[in-house]
């Protein structure tokens, strides 16, 4: 390189002085690296340039009408067709919840009596009840005992002596009518319970028999601040009650009541949401294992009959029968060899349908829900739960823009079914206005307690939901596809552009070496062709000085010469 080269014709022509050198060799490193990084990084583009390519969605082959075919016997057989008729759907759900039930609605023929029972007791039953179930026979014994421990009575909302044989009452805090009344303890408790909880001793205060009397079913603080119609005064006042006193034995006497009363209706809500639960299973799973099973007999029935169709003429009946034959045996050896499958679908469907279950009682402590409106609930969450499976736990190979679009897709093939099944009712009342018809629809099946009519109409509705959902899918699969086809389109041009950077980019830094060689090479030319020129020049000067020396002796030698002649 040029900076080897010395400068001084009189020295060495290689240099000691390496910092140069050091200089040169990190700028050839810099390039090195420089190409080294710009070849992976084509590497890398060109990768991803495939890997585009790859992704470019494929053109649908099913046409639309092969596709709602499908559909139509998957609907059939899905939570949105049979399966609904099995799931029970009821106003309210199959849990009586306290907000169903002040308003009359409930899930079993229990519930029903009960209701009909706290209305005649808001009506003034509630007296008959106290002494049918003997509300106030626990009074007697337990004041009795009070009188015989009791050295000194006190009144508990006044805080004054009373004579132990005077009139001395134990008051039902919380007040018979009031507990008869509560729609929550009416809703989980039976008569005998709610007395229980009445005389209980943390409902009981003993008390002077007037305020006793004067008190009756009032609640504490309305009875503190009603007005004595004699004297004008608010009651506290007048029977001189602590009312502080009064109104913490209040607090405490209803924490105990309807903490019992709220332990009752949790217990009521777990059993029944139990037993219900596990009867919506045990349904559930055997029909999912019927459905898929129907499904499958039913696609290759479909397919055998188009076939004899396109073939006849052809095949003799016997023929078409054997070939039939021959393909339910398939079906049958294949839903055999994956039974655990089925039966492992079967558990999940029913795990489902119990969580459906609860999540439609969690509705209806807060809001009713009608009868179709249930079953709709029901038969969406099944969507609702593929759509969340497939968010938690997304197929390999699916990026995150086309995880949520497959969970849309759900939701939406979801949504479609369960609008789908608010028809059923429609259509079961039009298919029973038909006179002649009517006997036929009416008809009870015995196996699954539903109506002709009843299934008809579920399996129209599922079709029709089915169809629908499928022309849906399509054309938001169409839209989908076209959309994600222009963005790699896009992604594509963008990609070669990067490629044809890096292309150019390398062609660069190799024309930089080669113009980085020649001009090493002129520079130690031009540095050679000067220590040259500089040598020649200094050989020259000392020949120029040789030729002159040469000269003058020669002329002194003639000068010596000539006066040696002329002696």
């Amino acid at each position: 390189m040029a900076s080897f080269l010395s400068k001084s014709p009189k020295s060495t022509y290689f240099n000691k002085d390496f910092s140069k050198t050091e200089k040169e060799l990190n700028e050839l490193f810099d390039h090195k690296s420089l190409k080294i990084e710009l070849a992976d990084g084509l590497q890398n583009a060109l990768d991803e340039l495939s890997n585009l390519h790859s992704k470019l969605p494929e053109n649908q082959t099913s046409t639309l009408l092969h596709l709602c075919e499908a559909s139509a016997i998957s609907a059939i057989t899905s939570q949105f067709g049979l399966a609904s008729l099995i799931i029970d759907a009821r106003d309210g759900g199959s849990v009586t919840t306290v907000h169903n039930f002040e308003k009359g609605i409930t899930a079993n023929e229990a519930d029903a009596a009960r209701y009909s029972d706290m209305i005649a007791n808001r009506n003034g039953k509630y007296l008959e009840v106290r002494n049918k179930v003997g509300y106030d026979k626990p009074l007697v014994k337990r004041r009795n005992e009070a009188l015989q421990n009791e050295a000194i009575i006190i009144d508990e909302y006044t805080g004054r002596n009373l004579p132990k044989y005077g009139r001395v009452h134990l008051d039902h805090i919380v007040s018979v009518k009031e507990i008869e009344s509560s729609v929550s303890a009416n809703l989980a408790l039976s008569p005998e319970e709610r007395a229980k909880i009445a005389a209980d001793k943390e409902n009981l205060a003993l008390i002077d028999g007037s305020i006793n009397q004067s008190k009756g079913s009032d609640e504490m603080k309305v009875f503190l601040n009603k007005e004595d119609k004699k004297t004008g005064q608010r009651k506290a006042e007048k029977f001189g009650i602590d009312e502080q006193k009064a109104m913490q034995k209040d607090k405490k006497a209803r924490k105990f009541v309807y903490g019992e009363i709220d332990k009752a209706k949790v217990k009521k809500y777990s059993k029944e949401l139990l037993t219900t639960g596990c009867k919506d299973i045990t349904k559930i799973m055997a029909y999912t294992v019927i459905g898929v099973a129907m499904r499958e007999i039913a696609q290759g029935a479909i397919t055998e009959i188009k076939l004899a169709f396109k073939q006849r003429g052809k095949e003799s009946f016997g023929e078409i029968w054997v070939r039939f034959k021959t393909r339910m045996s398939e079906i049958l050896d294949s839903l055999k060899s994956k039974w655990k499958d089925l039966v492992a679908g079967s558990i999940e469907e029913g795990l489902t349908s119990f969580i459906s279950n609860l999540g439609v009682f969690l509705i209806n402590v807060f809001a009713t829900t009608l009868k179709r409106f249930v079953a709709m609930i029901r038969a969406g969450f099944v969507s609702l739960k593929e759509a969340v499976k497939i968010l938690v736990n997304p197929p390999r190979g699916l990026d995150k823009d086309e995880v949520g679009y497959q969970a849309v897709k759900v939701l939406t093939a979801g949504l479609i079914g369960a609008l789908s099944l608010g028809l059923s009712e429609a259509i079961d009342k039009f298919l029973l206005s038909i006179p002649v018809l009517t006997p036929i629809f009416s008809f009870i099946v015995p196996v699954i307690g539903k109506s002709v009519g009843d299934i008809v109409s579920a399996c129209l509705s599922a079709i029709l939901g089915g169809v629908l959902t499928t022309i849906v899918i399509y054309f938001m699969d169409k839209l989908h596809s076209q959309s994600k086809a222009d963005k790699i389109q896009i992604q594509l041009v963008t990609k070669s552009g990067e490629i044809s950077a890096y292309q150019v980019a390398l062609s660069w830094v190799a024309l930089s070496e080669a113009y980085d060689e020649f001009f090493v090479d002129v520079k130690q030319s031009i540095t050679k062709l000067a220590n040259t020129i500089r040598i020649v020049r200094d050989s020259s000067q000392e020949t120029s000085m040789a030729v002159s020396n040469f000269i003058d002796k020669m002329q002194n030698l003639r000068i010596k010469l000539n006066k040696t002649i002329e002696k």
